[in-house]
């Protein structure tokens, strides 16, 4: 722990602020509209709940800030409680000097304060009281009406965005993390046979709907790679396929070519014999049933999980798999 401040010595803002950063909160976006109809909009996490009866909410906002006077003159503003998937939408009402509600949808609320989509909840308040709060003004109003859904939310903590996850969930992993740091040698917590589990056991079954539509697994690796981009060259498709521990594939290709599921289009701006392979119709109905089928997989195996551990899990794996990739991947652009 972080040595603790004493009456006596000078107060440090800066370990003050990361004090309060160890405060878990949620994210929220506040919008009014101005009496000249201009809509403005900030970025808060001291969104908080003062009283049920009368249902009566409060946040705070920096009197240096340049929408004060547009909160201060408001009668009504609107609270947006952030999804997991927000928060770029947060970083961009945190900025200032810059139109922030160009190119987004919005429709008016109460007093003409604009509403975001895509929030986990959503209030329209009328302004009840304000206070001063040191170097910040404290907004407190009264909720008029409100509107929330299942999404999880997006967190604040330590300066950075996060998503929760269950308790129980960290208290496993962390479990698995001493026991597999107390093992000299892989065993079943450890992180390459839990992955490589994962991989199986969702990979494994559409294998299997590949091998019942008459594909091996070279075939069925050649097919998921190619719905993902199209035109891959041969030599792009071998370091794919050496990567995920398959022998070179000319033969597959030259096979699955004359069976109709893919076609070679040569380019002359390439710098290769072979051309460029493509899916043909036939081959992107087949990748697209194959498609079809590890989504429902997927969404049956997710469900147990719940949303928020499933976004929990889907964040992880592309933070692992982006500081692990070495550039031997090719990995495409979403």
């Amino acid at each position: 722990m972080s040595t603790a401040h004493q009456p006596s010595t000078p107060f440090d803002q800066r370990e003050f602020r990361n004090a309060l950063g160890t405060f878990t909160t949620g994210v929220t976006i506040i919008t009014a509209c101005q009496a000249d109809g201009k809509l403005v909009g900030v970025t808060a996490n001291s969104f908080n709940s003062v009283s049920l009866d009368p249902p009566l909410v409060l946040w705070s906002l920096a009197k240096s800030s340049n929408s004060l006077a547009a909160f201060e003159a408001a009668e009504h503003w609107a609270v947006h409680i952030l999804s997991h998937d927000q928060d770029q939408l947060a970083t961009h009402f945190s900025k200032r000097a810059h139109d922030k509600f160009a190119g987004l949808q919005v429709e008016p609320g109460m007093g003409g304060a604009p509403l975001l989509a895509g929030c986990t909840t959503r209030m329209q308040c009328k302004t009840a009281y304000r206070y001063d709060g040191g170097d910040h003004i404290i907004m407190v109003g009264e909720v008029m009406h409100f509107e929330h859904s299942d999404i999880a939310p997006l967190v604040y903590q330590r300066g950075n965005y996060a998503i929760a996850t269950r308790k129980e969930l960290a208290d496993e992993a962390e479990a698995l993390i001493k026991a597999t740091a107390a093992s000299s040698s892989f065993d079943e917590s450890s992180m390459s046979h839990l992955l490589g589990s994962a991989y199986f056991h969702l990979y494994g079954k559409l294998r299997e709907f590949g091998a019942a539509k008459g594909l091996n697994d070279a075939e069925f690796f050649v097919l998921n790679t190619l719905a993902a981009r199209d035109g891959r060259s041969l030599a792009e498709l071998n370091r794919l396929f050496v990567y995920a521990g398959h022998t070179p594939l000319i033969n597959v290709l030259d096979d699955m070519t004359a069976r109709g599921l893919l076609q070679v289009v040569v380019d002359q701006g390439e710098r290769n014999d072979r051309g460029l392979f493509y899916l043909t119709a036939i081959g992107r109905a087949l990748a697209q049933e194959i498609g079809d089928s590890g989504k429902q997989t997927e969404r049956e195996l997710l469900n147990s999980l719940g949303t928020v551990d499933t976004i929990a899990l889907r964040t992880l794996l592309r933070r692992f798999i982006s500081l692990t990739d070495d550039g031997k991947l090719p990995l495409d652009e979403e």
